[in-house]
C-alpha cells in the first residue's frame, strides 16, 4: 500500500465497520425496546406478509367467538323462557285432568278455566316479550298470512262440489238426519247415530271400510279398518283396532217420560266418533251397554269418494321457518312440475322448481312433505291415491274449477304470503372466513293465531277460540262435553309439552355445539398467534447477544478509527 495522505484508507474500512456495527447496535435497540422482530417492511418483507394475513385470520377468531358468546346468551335467553311457559303447560296439564273431576260443578270448573285462560295469555305475554337486541326470540311475526294466503295449514285441495261421503255402509256418517240403527229385541229401546270425524285421521281415506265387533264377554265394541286401495282384491289393515265400552241405558221410574241416554264412543284410533242416543220407554228397565253393543255388531261404515272430483290432499302445515324473507311466493305447475317464484327487494325474479313423483301420492293415510323453495315446506296428507301431476296442478291452481279454501268460496291464485319483520334465522360466523357460519332458528310459540307452531295453537283453540273451547262452555252444558273439552285440552297440551321439549332440546344441543366451536376457535387462535409470534415478536435471548456483539464491535471499531486517522502523521517524519 502506497503511502499517501490524501485517502486515508485505513480510516475508510474503519468508519465503514463502525458504521455497519452502529446499524447492527441500532437495529438490535429497536427491537429490544419494541419487542418486535419485524418493525417494518425492510426487516422482512415476506414475514410481515404472512404475520399480518395471521393476524387477519386471529381478529376473525377472535370476532367470531365474541358473536358465537353472544349466541350462546341469545339461545340462554330462548331457553330460559322455554323453561318458564314449560312450566305454565304443566300447570295447564294439572288443571285439565282437575277439570275432568265429576264431582266438580260448571261454576268450580269456571274457575278452573279462568286460570287456564290467564296461563294462555302469558304465554303469548312471554313468547312475545322474549327478545335479544330487539330479535323476538319466541313470538317471531313471520308467518303464512292467512287472509293473503291461498295455500295454508288446512286448506283442502278439492273440487267445489266435493264432499266426502261415506256410504254403503250399515251405518251412514254422511246422512243428513239421525239414523235410527236398531231396536233392542228385549225392549222398546231405540237408537240414534250422529258423528264426528276428524280430518286428518283414516276417516278420511277413500275406500276404507270401518266395521264393529262386538265383544260376547262385556259390553264393548271394536272397531277395525280395512282398505283395498290398490283394487287387487288384497285388503290392507289400517290403525290399530281399538275397543270402546258402550254405558247402560238407564231406565225411568213409572209414570215419567221417556229417558235418553247420550253417549260418545270415540274411535280415536280412527278418527271417527259415533254419537249414540239411546231411548228407554218410560217405565222399563234399563237397556244394558251389552245389548246395545249387540245390536251394532258386525255394522260397517265405509268411505267412498269420486276419484275424478273428490277430495284427495289437505294441506296439513305449511312450514316457513327456513324463510329469509318476507314476501309473497307464486306457485305455478307445468306437467308433475311446481315453480315458486320470488321476487326480490331488487325487484330480480327467483324461482325455484321442484318436480315432484306419483311414488310420493301412492298410498292413502300418508303424508307427504316437499320443499317448494325459499325456505318454505308444504305437508300433504292423503286421502286416497292421486297423482304427482294432479297435486302439482292443485298447488298452482291451474285448474279453475279447484279452490283452496275447503268450502267452495273464493279464488284461488297459489300464492303463499309470508309476513314479519323479525329474521327467523340467525346466522353466527364460526370461524376466520364468512364461508363458516352457524344457524339459529327463532320460533313461534304462540297460542293465538299468530303463533306458527301447530303444536302450541291447539291450546288456544281448547281453551279460547275453538267452537268447543272451554271459554265457551257454561253451566247448561253437560258433563260429558265439559270432560270432553277437558279431555281434548289435556292431549293438545301433551303435544306441546312435547313440542317444548324438542325445542328446548335442540337449543340445549347449540349452546353444547357453540361450547366445543369456542373452544377449537380459541385453540386455533393460540396456534396461530404462536406461529405469528415466531414470526414478527423479537427473541430476546438471541438479540441481547446480537446487542452484546453490536455494542463491542462498536468500541473496536470507534478504537480502530483512531488509530488510523494518525496513520497519516507519519509522512511528517519523513519532510523533516
Amino acid at each position: 500500500m502506497s503511502t499517501v495522505i490524501n485517502t486515508n484508507l485505513a480510516s475508510l474500512y474503519a468508519q465503514n465497520n463502525l458504521t455497519n456495527a452502529q446499524g447492527a447496535l441500532a437495529q438490535s435497540v429497536q427491537r429490544l425496546s419494541s419487542g418486535l422482530r419485524i418493525n417494518s417492511a425492510r426487516d422482512d418483507a415476506a414475514g410481515l406478509s404472512i404475520a399480518q394475513n395471521m393476524q387477519s385470520q386471529i381478529n376473525g377468531l377472535s370476532q367470531s367467538v365474541r358473536n358465537l358468546n353472544d349466541a350462546t346468551n341469545l339461545l340462554q335467553t330462548a331457553d330460559s323462557s322455554l323453561a318458564t311457559i314449560q312450566d305454565m303447560l304443566l300447570r295447564l296439564k294439572q288443571l285439565s285432568v282437575q277439570g275432568y273431576d265429576s264431582s266438580l260443578s260448571a261454576t268450580q270448573r269456571t274457575n278452573i278455566v279462568t286460570e287456564m285462560k290467564d296461563l294462555n295469555s302469558e304465554i303469548n305475554a312471554t313468547a312475545t316479550r322474549t327478545k335479544f337486541n330487539g330479535i323476538s326470540l319466541l313470538g317471531s311475526s313471520m308467518g303464512v298470512s292467512t287472509p293473503l294466503s291461498d295455500i295454508k295449514k288446512d286448506t283442502y285441495l278439492s273440487d267445489t262440489a266435493a264432499m266426502w261421503a261415506f256410504t254403503d255402509g250399515d251405518i251412514d256418517l254422511g246422512a243428513a238426519t239421525d239414523q235410527d240403527v236398531g231396536t233392542d229385541t228385549t225392549t222398546n229401546a231405540w237408537f240414534e247415530i250422529t258423528h264426528d270425524i276428524n280430518s286428518d285421521a283414516y276417516a278420511k281415506m277413500a275406500g276404507v271400510i270401518f266395521t264393529l265387533n262386538y265383544n260376547s264377554s262385556g259390553n264393548s265394541l271394536t272397531m277395525s279398518a280395512v282398505s283395498d286401495w290398490d283394487n287387487t282384491g288384497d285388503t290392507t289393515v289400517f290403525g290399530t283396532p281399538q275397543t270402546v265400552n258402550v254405558a247402560d241405558a238407564l231406565g225411568a221410574e213409572s209414570g215419567l217420560s221417556d229417558v235418553d241416554r247420550e253417549q260418545v264412543l270415540d274411535f280415536s284410533n280412527f278418527g271417527i266418533k259415533i254419537h249414540l242416543t239411546t231411548t228407554v220407554t218410560a217405565g222399563d228397565a234399563k237397556v244394558l251397554g251389552s245389548a246395545i253393543a249387540k245390536d251394532l255388531d258386525l255394522k260397517t261404515i265405509e268411505h267412498t269418494v269420486d276419484e275424478a272430483t273428490g277430495a284427495a290432499v289437505k294441506i296439513t302445515n305449511v312450514d316457513t321457518s327456513g324463510v329469509e324473507n318476507p314476501g309473497t311466493y307464486t306457485l305455478e305447475a307445468t306437467g308433475d312440475e311446481v315453480t315458486t317464484t320470488y321476487v326480490d327487494s331488487n325487484g330480480e325474479s327467483q324461482t325455484h322448481t321442484l318436480t315432484l313423483m306419483d311414488s310420493q301420492f301412492l298410498y292413502s293415510g300418508t303424508t307427504n312433505t316437499i320443499d317448494v323453495g325459499f325456505g318454505i315446506k308444504v305437508s300433504l296428507y292423503n286421502f286416497q291415491t292421486t297423482t304427482a301431476g294432479d297435486v302439482a296442478g292443485w298447488l298452482a291452481a291451474t285448474d279453475s274449477g279447484f279452490t283452496f279454501d275447503g268450502d267452495g268460496s273464493g279464488d284461488a291464485t297459489g300464492q303463499i304470503v309470508v309476513s314479519g319483520n323479525s329474521n327467523s334465522r340467525l346466522e353466527f360466523q364460526s370461524g376466520a372466513n364468512s364461508s363458516a357460519y352457524i344457524t339459529v332458528n327463532t320460533i313461534n310459540v304462540g297460542t293465538d293465531s299468530n303463533g306458527s307452531a301447530s303444536e302450541m295453537q291447539d291450546i288456544g283453540t281448547g281453551i279460547t277460540t275453538g267452537d268447543t273451547a272451554l271459554a265457551n262452555l257454561g253451566t247448561n252444558d253437560s258433563v260429558a262435553t265439559w270432560q270432553a273439552s277437558f279431555k281434548s285440552l289435556e292431549s293438545s297440551i301433551d303435544t306441546a309439552l312435547d313440542y317444548i321439549s324438542e325445542q328446548r332440546a335442540t337449543i340445549g344441543s347449540q349452546m353444547n355445539r357453540l361450547s366445543y366451536i369456542i373452544s377449537n376457535l380459541g385453540t386455533q387462535s393460540v396456534n396461530t398467534q404462536n406461529s405469528r409470534s415466531a414470526i414478527i415478536d423479537t427473541d430476546f435471548a438471541a438479540e441481547t447477544a446480537k446487542l452484546t456483539k453490536g455494542q463491542i464491535m462498536q468500541q473496536a471499531a470507534t478504537a480502530m478509527l483512531a488509530q488510523a486517522n494518525q496513520m497519516p502523521n507519519v509522512i511528517l517524519s519523513l519532510l523533516k
